[in-house]
């Protein structure tokens, strides 16, 4: 339900989704950002996805007037995203924000993102741009590209500042660190695709609104902080494995054609040969079975979460 604000101009309803797993002290730091922003009708869902930690007591003793949903299983990204989309269609908002549990926003980040939605009624999405919070005028995304081979690339990833970005318009994909969704939108094309689990999914989302002609805006005059995790990243099997995966079941679903595919899995395979025989990979043994596994399992159809 739209408020109507002091100007006498309609506030339309946004609700938040902030995603906790096992991280209480981020999350709390994300929601004192949402809570200081200037937009007069913002709501904010916690869904914790089945923490082990100490989680859920804090964020209930810190925040109690905060609603939370704690899930029984941790249902990845897209799963725990997906039940605080549910919520807030069910709740009657006209935009949806998803917002990364470790990301903080400036004060007019989401007035600035509802405003570019509102002045463009054919985007279905909009994004800000996002900075290192280590580095707080370098930036890791100004909108995503989608590269020769169906390669995500992050706009402006790593560079500094200066302005080089400073133009709205719409992008082949935004970053899911935060990002805005309409309800129109959501309807039309459905909620995040849970096979993916983790990484690729704002990729995908945004693919398919773009298929619904429904562009995705990126709008520089909405910022937002988030954690450099390039480096750990790099090391980690998880997003190997996830990123490897859904790249594959991305070209597969949406159908982008045999040759796509085979060089997608020519790709993969060079890598996979290259981190098994060259000895200066011996440390990236752990990531070349993920590799391994991510053949493996495109070959039997497997998605979702990655097995033990």
């Amino acid at each position: 339900m739209a408020v109507t604000q002091p100007d006498g101009l309609s506030a339309p309803r946004v609700g938040a989704v902030v995603l906790n797993w096992n991280n209480a002290a981020d999350t709390v730091q994300c929601l004192r950002g949402l809570l200081a922003s200037d937009y007069p009708n913002l709501g904010v869902l916690v869904v914790d996805n089945a923490s082990v930690d100490d989680s859920v007591t804090r964020l209930r003793q810190q925040y109690p007037d905060v609603t939370l949903r704690v899930n029984e299983r941790n249902l990845g990204y897209t799963g725990g995203n997906n039940i605080g989309l549910q919520y807030w269609l069910e709740q009657g908002a006209d935009y949806v924000l998803l917002i990364n549990d470790d990301a903080v926003p400036d004060p007019g980040m989401v007035s600035a993102l509802v405003a570019a939605l509102q002045a463009r009624p054919d985007a279905g999405c909009a994004g800000p741009k996002v900075y290192a919070s280590e580095e707080p005028e370098r930036l890791l995304s100004a909108g995503g590209r989608l590269a020769q081979g169906w390669r995500p690339v992050q706009r402006g990833l790593g560079e500094m500042d200066r302005g080089q970005y400073d133009t709205a318009g719409a992008v082949d994909y935004l970053s899911g660190c935060a990002l805005l969704a309409s309800r129109a939108m959501i309807e039309r094309i459905g909620l995040l695709d849970a096979r993916f689990f983790a990484y690729f999914e704002d990729v995908e989302w945004c693919y398919r609104a773009g298929q619904a002609n429904f562009k995705s805006l990126y709008v520089p005059e909405a910022k937002v902080w988030h954690p450099d995790t390039r480096r750990r990243d790099n090391a980690s099997v998880s997003v190997t494995y996830y990123c490897a995966r859904n790249q594959l079941l991305f070209a597969h679903k949406h159908r982008l054609g045999l040759t796509v595919i085979v060089r997608l899995l020519a790709m993969h395979s060079r890598t996979l040969l290259s981190w098994t025989l060259r000895p200066k990979w011996r440390s990236r043994r752990p990531q070349r079975n993920a590799l391994a596994r991510v053949l493996w399992d495109y070959a039997w159809g497997r998605s979702g979460r990655m097995s033990p």
